[in-house]
């Protein structure tokens, strides 16, 4: 039932994309015995229909995450639609199941995660800047269960910008005392 809905989907007139959107902190796995390790990456997503104004279905088209510890996680490649699901006009969405294929190493394996919820984080305009999620995979080993907690948005300016268009600001500001004071 959702294949089909993801044939109309990926046909819909108004179906727009977002992204590349960062992984940041606090992104990280967190298992139950042993340390945690943090997330970075992009994800990408189509939604079917901005601004959201009824159960809509969405995808998710890339992802793109590392751990810290080198994994590398993506869409499962060989599933048709790995990562499809719907949001509700207050962001929150369910994926019943997210295909993922992991490579840790020289190994590398697929993984079926059901029911990965969140919530999309829309602009004023409806456009999505960001998506946060919290999910648990059993991992059959003696990490126990692995909590993923994902942040993902628009990235922010980094630091050095931040610090530039102060130091531009200050100078305005310089600029013009220094015109007043000569007048």
């Amino acid at each position: 039932m959702l294949a089909l809905a993801w044939v109309a989907f990926a046909g819909a007139a108004g179906a727009e994309s977002f992204g590349p959107l960062a992984v940041f902190a606090p992104s990280a796995i967190v298992p139950e015995a042993g340390p945690g390790e943090a997330l970075s990456g992009a994800i990408t997503l189509d939604v079917s229909s901005v601004p959201v104004a009824s159960p809509t279905l969405f995808s998710l088209t890339n992802v793109s995450v590392l751990a810290s510890s080198g994994a590398s996680f993506a869409l499962d490649p060989d599933v048709p639609s790995p990562a499809i699901g719907v949001v509700q006009p207050a962001g929150s969405f369910l994926i019943p199941t997210l295909f993922l294929h992991i490579v840790q190493g020289a190994s590398s394996f697929d993984l079926a995660v059901p029911d990965v919820a969140g919530t999309l984080i829309f602009d004023t305009d409806g456009s999505v800047v960001g998506l946060e999620s919290s999910f648990a995979i059993d991992s059959l080993s003696p990490a126990g269960t692995l909590m993923v907690n994902l942040v993902v948005g628009v990235p922010e300016p980094g630091a050095g910008a931040l610090a530039l268009a102060a130091l531009m600001a200050l100078y305005a500001i310089g600029a013009r005392a220094r015109k007043e004071i000569s007048r």
